[in-house]
């Protein structure tokens, strides 16, 4: 006797495959076939052209998926859209995470595992295109004065910085203590903080789960929910205490979505 949950993991495992044949074929055949001429429309600039490259796989990604789950809705703030040369901190809940924010913003860049430099042409990739390493030792010494200066003259030619403090997914709506480095790395740029909450991601890519989830109705949420705009001349600065501020923020954000869904913080 068939289970009646069987067609819906057949779907859910059939839909999935063809998203990432679609996502590992943009990297492996699009991605290089469009490089060349892209890269010498930006002006040579191949952190620019591959970031932008990267935006509109990821963007086609996200409309494929649209087409494909209709039952999975997006609400995007308008105002996360027109972000620019800003340092975004995130709450973190999927693996889709990061490359939904990449489908915003056609210059982006963020920190990245380690690990995922040392996997062939997707490593050449991320280091071409401006990522950071989270390895310890690019973090002090030239190496750290490197990638914050990079990332500098990345917000001011307009691009954004989009962060997981966390450091990884939370799970059962928990939300980690925050690392300290993105808020030293806005500290070094003397620039603001954007705090950008994600909602449901995990309900259509479940954690610990190889299929999308296809057919139970959501909706994806990216809000802006606050501007922090830390004194940094202040002799009392502390970037503890604004990672505590920061921190509680998210928090009040999640605490309201469970209770109503419906909770908002407004900027």
């Amino acid at each position: 006797m068939f289970s009646s949950s069987r067609p819906r993991r057949i779907k859910d495992f059939g839909l999935t495959v063809i998203l990432w044949v679609y996502f590992l074929f943009g990297y492996l055949i699009l991605l290089p076939v469009f490089f060349v001429p892209y890269y010498w429309a930006c002006h040579r600039n191949i952190a620019a052209a591959l970031q932008k490259l990267n935006h509109l796989h990821l963007k086609t990604f996200f409309h494929v998926s649209r087409f494909l789950i209709p039952k999975t809705t997006y609400r995007i703030d308008p105002q996360v859209r027109r972000l620019r040369s800003s340092v975004i901190v995130c709450n973190h809940i999927s693996y889709l995470d990061p490359i939904l924010l990449v489908s915003l913003f056609p210059r982006q860049t963020t920190i990245v595992k380690n690990s995922f430099f040392s996997v062939p042409i997707f490593g050449w990739f991320l280091k071409k295109a401006g990522y950071v390493p989270s390895s310890p030792e690019e973090m002090y010494g030239p190496a750290m004065i490197e990638n914050l200066e990079a990332i500098k003259a990345h917000l001011a030619a307009g691009g954004n910085l989009f962060v997981f403090p966390e450091g990884t997914r939370g799970r059962n709506g928990r939300l980690a203590p925050f690392n300290r480095g993105v808020f030293s790395i806005a500290r070094y740029c003397k620039t603001d903080l954007k705090l950008v909450f994600l909602r449901h991601t995990d309900k259509l890519f479940r954690p610990g789960k190889f299929s999308f989830n296809t057919c139970e109705p959501s909706t994806i949420e990216v809000e802006w929910i606050a501007t922090l705009k830390p004194d940094y001349a202040a002799d009392h600065f502390s970037i503890n205490t604004v990672a505590r501020q920061a921190w509680k923020i998210f928090a009040e954000n999640i605490s309201r979505s469970s209770s109503d869904g419906e909770g908002r913080h407004k900027p």
